[in-house]
Formats: structure tokens, C-alpha cells, sequence
């Protein structure tokens, strides 16, 4: 019988873990035209979220498209997966393909390629990967021309889209401004990961995408909610728990939806063959989950420098610290000063090690915390 708990990748239908009320507000929301900013720490499950609100849409007539900026190296890179994942899956022959890009294009012309097996993959290549102003403008309206030809509306989700600054973040912003704010039947979201660098891109009255989007904050799942979806998967897989046991688990991953699927799915693996789950198998399953990731947690550990480990082991200390600079917070920790301490969060943070989330910080990986909690800086 194969586990029911799933991490690590995008999930729907019966693996997803209900979310009911945010999939009603962005279904909602989308058939209405609002453009939303979706942002939430990283694991969440924002894509699998908007998978599922993606699939209801298109049970309604309205096309979709799902483009993950963190895969894109270059702007001839984002130029490609625009176009490949709005004209492509909109059209079942080449040439009406071609005669598309005719009506919608002037001086644009992308690459073509029809592989064996008919499949269309669309490119573009040049000696500089940087587009003109006018052929960026014309492949960032094509979208919108795609709608209107088909009389319905296109919903384009831009996933991690802070990593559009490695792109020339200001010049592409300001020409994704300067097209879609014309656009009436395309609807736009922006997802995000990095909460205070969204929130600059979108809240910052210097920025091309100031108050363009409605911020729509993805918090946990709620506990009452998750508590269901657990006890179900059990039910369903025929493995006794007492709902005590689940109260226990979700406390120990304050509700995180990846966190608790992970430790869920451990926990169902040593309970598999008694068919029923003890209380201790909650302790058991999290040593199992440091053993497996020891050398990964060694290696990260190994990798930081001292001022660092001393932020991770103080932040370990507690689920969300908001007062790192403070000189009480400093000295409770054997901190050297709030210089120190900022130098060093801000490296953890760029490397994603220490979250930043509604102006506190804590450790990203709830076993990592774990793991460097049981050790010792002398």
C-alpha cells in the first residue's frame, strides 16, 4: 500500500490537504479579472495550491499557464517559456501556430522546433539574449492577443517571480507594467517566496508594480483543517491513530504543511505493519528523519561561519525570534553585538537557511532546528 502522506514536489486531487477556503477566494478573485500577489514562506504549498485552483479554472473554459521564473537563466530563456506555454498548448497544428505569430508579431520571430513525436517547442536565440523594447513589449502582449483570438480568459501564474531581478529586474518590470496594465482578459499572479522582497516589489511606491497586484498572504494550513486531513489519510490507509497522537505531531510542526506531511509520512512507515500508531512513534519518526539528513545538516553546519552558528543555534531556541537586534535578545544568547548579528542574518537568509517571516526570523527546516538543537557550541 503506498504511504498517503506526500512531500517534496506539487500535489493535488486527494494528496492535497483540503485548503478549501483559499482555493474558493482565488477562483473567485482570477473569474474577476484581480491580479494577485500570493506570497508564503518556501514549503507551504503555493504551486500546489494554485495546481489545484489552475485545474478548476480549466474545468470552466479558462486557459492557464504556469511559468516558474526560478528555471529561467536569461531573458531569451523567459521569452521562450512565455510564448511555448501561452500559444503552444492553445492551437493543435503548426501552421496554426505560424499564423498566429503572423497576426501578433512585426518585427518578433521565434524558433520553431517539431520534435518526433509532434511535440512544439518554441525558442529564440540571437548574439545578445537581451530583446528591443519593442519585440519584449510584442511577446509580453501576445498573451493578451491570444485571449482576445479566443474569446476567453488567460490566467498566467509567475512563480517565484522575485527572481525576475536577476533579469534585469528593473528594465523587464517596467516593460511587464507598461503591457499588462492594458491587458483586460488576461489575469495575472505573482508568487513569491521571499516575503520582503515581494513586498518592496509590489507595496514600494518607487516600484513599477506598486499596488498592482491584491497581496493575498498564504498562511499554514489551520490546525482544526489539518487535523482532519490527517486522521483521514490514516483511516483511509486502515492504520489506527488516536487523534491525541495527531494534536502531538501537529504541535510539534506548528501546523507547516511540508513539515507535518514529512514527519506524517515517517510516522505511517514504522506503523505500517502493526497497523496501528504508538505515541512514541512520533519521537522515533523525528531521529529517523535527523539520521537521514545528518550529513546534509553536517555539511550546511560545516559550510557557516561561527557568528552564523551562533544565530542558528539562538534562533533554534525559539520558533520565531523578533527581537534579534535587541541588547537583552543579544546577551540571552552570547551574541557579540547587533552588527554581528545582522551580518550574519543576512546570509543566512540570502542563503535560505533562516526565513524571514512578518518581520521575525527562524530556521527554515523545522529538523534542522532539531538537529541543531541537540548540539553544542563549547
Amino acid at each position: 500500500m503506498p504511504n498517503p502522506f506526500k512531500y517534496g514536489g506539487i500535489v493535488t486531487g486527494k494528496d492535497f490537504a483540503d485548503r478549501k477556503n483559499e482555493v474558493a477566494y482565488l477562483m473567485k478573485e482570477l473569474t474577476s479579472g484581480q491580479n494577485i500577489l500570493l506570497y508564503s514562506p518556501r514549503r507551504y504549498g503555493k504551486s500546489s495550491l494554485m495546481m489545484v485552483v489552475l485545474e478548476q479554472l480549466q474545468r470552466k473554459g479558462t486557459m492557464t499557464v504556469f511559468i516558474d521564473l526560478y528555471g529561467c537563466a536569461s531573458e531569451a530563456d523567459l521569452v521562450g517559456k512565455l510564448i511555448e506555454k501561452t500559444v503552444v498548448p492553445a492551437y493543435d497544428t503548426v501552421d496554426k501556430i505560424v499564423s498566429f505569430f503572423k497576426s501578433a508579431f512585426s518585427g518578433f520571430r521565434p524558433e520553431i522546433t517539431v520534435s518526433t513525436d509532434g511535440s512544439v517547442k518554441i525558442s529564440y536565440s540571437k548574439e545578445s539574449p537581451i530583446l528591443a523594447e519593442k519585440e519584449m513589449s510584442e511577446v509580453l502582449d501576445a498573451p493578451e492577443k491570444l485571449a482576445r483570438a479566443k474569446g476567453k480568459r488567460l490566467v498566467i501564474i509567475f512563480d517565484e517571480f522575485q527572481e525576475i531581478r536577476r533579469l534585469d529586474g528593473n528594465r523587464l518590470e517596467n516593460l511587464m507594467r507598461s503591457s499588462f496594465q492594458h491587458h483586460k482578459l488576461t489575469t495575472y499572479v505573482f508568487m513569491g517566496s521571499k516575503q520582503h522582497i515581494v513586498e518592496q516589489m509590489f507595496e514600494s511606491a518607487d516600484r513599477p508594480f506598486y499596488k498592482f497586484a491584491k497581496p493575498f498572504p498564504l498562511g499554514k494550513i489551520p490546525i482544526v483543517e489539518f487535523k482532519h486531513f490527517v486522521l483521514r489519510k490514516f483511516k483511509e490507509t486502515e492504520i489506527t491513530v488516536d487523534p491525541s497522537v495527531v494534536d502531538s505531531v501537529l504541535t510539534f510542526t506548528d501546523g507547516h504543511p511540508y513539515f507535518t506531511q514529512q514527519l506524517c509520512h515517517e510516522i505511517w512507515s514504522l506503523a505500517y505493519e502493526r497497523n496501528s500508531v504508538k505515541p512514541s512513534d512520533i519521537q522515533d519518526a523525528i531521529e529517523s528523519i535527523l539520521s537521514i539528513h545528518n550529513d546534509l545538516f553536517f555539511r550546511t553546519w560545516d559550510s557557516l561561519t561561527l557568528p552564523q552558528r551562533r544565530l542558528l543555534f539562538a534562533l533554534s531556541r525559539e520558533s520565531m525570534a523578533s527581537s534579534i537586534y535587541s541588547v537583552p535578545w543579544i546577551k540571552k544568547y552570547g551574541l557579540v553585538s547587533a552588527s554581528h548579528v545582522k551580518r550574519a542574518v543576512k546570509q543566512l537568509v540570502k542563503i535560505g537557511t533562516v526565513q524571514r517571516v512578518n518581520g521575525g526570523y527562524c530556521v527554515d527546516d523545522i529538523f534542522f532546528r532539531e538537529w541543531i538543537k541537540a548540539k553544542s557550541l563549547s
